[in-house]
């Protein structure tokens, strides 16, 4: 299973070291990721907004306050299919063609060459299985997950919140993402997904080609954020993630 983390700490470590995450909110959107790239740049790492367990612990090794170990009503944990896509993000699928196929392949089922093939259901149900081995999938789910349509059956349904699977129409098809943000007016949402401009990135999508909002039966509903507003101010929506 992905590693997870309280979000509202993480924001609270990084405003003790002199860092600006925004809102001790919980959730892990543009100015805790541009404090963490800080933090990272600070002590050396590689300038990415991933948080793993190195980073982790260089993190919690300079601040006094104790990274929880449990979750409750006081804590934000990042959702762990989150933490498991943002290790790839950037990753393309012509030029690390290699890397993007063995993650692909690492819940032991693949659809084949992300070169040559949809695949941005084969990028969901993977960072999903390999975050929460123990939820039940739908029978369809189970034996096409590389049919974006088929996650409108995932888990529970939800209301905009960040993480939630989010099912979109695309013609006769469909993709699927993890919803990270939405703006002002509610007519797009910022996705996080595989297959957008073939690459494993962020994305905005129109709110009238939405299908479904989707949330882990396995992962509490209490953990549920609601959705940041970001700013969409000269957006460029994707409209084929083909």
């Amino acid at each position: 299973m992905s590693q997870t983390f309280d979000v509202r700490w993480l924001q609270r470590a990084l405003k003790t070291l002199g860092f600006n995450p925004g809102p001790i909110d919980g959730i892990k959107g543009p100015k805790t990721d541009a404090a963490i790239v800080a933090f990272k740049h600070r002590i050396g790492f590689r300038q990415r907004p991933y948080l793993g367990p190195i980073t982790l612990a260089a993190l919690r090794d300079a601040v006094v306050e104790a990274m929880p170990t449990r979750f409750g009503p006081d804590t934000a944990p990042e959702p762990p299919w989150m933490v498991e896509i943002s290790k790839f993000i950037g990753l393309h699928e012509v030029r690390d063609n290699a890397a993007v196929r063995a993650w692909l392949r690492s819940d032991g089922a693949t659809l084949g060459d992300p070169a040559q093939l949809p695949w941005c259901g084969d990028a969901a149900a993977t960072a999903l299985k390999k975050a929460l081995p123990d939820e039940a999938w739908p029978d369809r789910l189970e034996a096409n997950p590389y049919w974006a349509r088929n996650f409108t059956g995932f888990g529970i349904a939800c209301r905009d919140v960040y993480g939630a699977v989010f099912v979109f129409s695309r013609g006769k098809g469909g993709h699927v993402g993890f919803a990270i943000g939405r703006s002002a007016d509610g007519s797009r949402y910022r996705i996080r997904g595989g297959n957008q401009g073939d690459m494993i990135r962020d994305s905005w999508m129109a709110a009238s080609r939405v299908l479904a909002r989707r949330w882990p039966a396995t992962w509490p509903a209490a953990y549920q954020r609601p959705l940041p507003v970001l700013d969409a101010s000269g957006a460029v929506l994707s409209v084929n993630e083909a």
